[in-house]
């Protein structure tokens, strides 16, 4: 009898711990209030983005939210506040975002 308990606690690890690797872990610590958290997510073309805090609040006056990203040299960087200066007068601003081959586009100026 505690043969068969030991087999069938055995194989119950077996068959569990790899989906231990589907739990996604979110943070403890928030940015702030008006966060939501993004799970991570795999594009189609294979692309991983990691899990990422983005800023769902009123719109602050000359700052936006720049969610984590990956750099131009594959190092993950945080999201964090960034002032904005306009160049112009009617320069409207085009926040960062994922393409969909998974890639940042960093944000940039737009004029009207």
């Amino acid at each position: 009898m505690k043969k068969d308990k030991l087999v069938l606690l055995t194989l119950c690890l077996f068959i569990a711990l790899p989906l231990q690797s589907c739990v996604v872990a979110r943070p403890v610590a928030q940015p702030g209030p008006n966060f939501v958290w993004v799970a991570p997510r795999t594009f189609s073309g294979g692309a991983v983005v990691p899990g990422h805090w983005v800023y769902k609040g009123k719109p602050h006056r000359n700052k936006i939210w720049v969610p984590g990203h990956y750099g131009p040299r594959g190092r993950w960087i945080e999201g964090r506040w960034r002032t904005l200066k306009a160049p112009r007068k009617n320069a409207v601003w085009v926040p960062g975002h994922w393409s969909k081959k998974g890639r940042w586009v960093d944000g940039h100026w737009r004029t009207r």
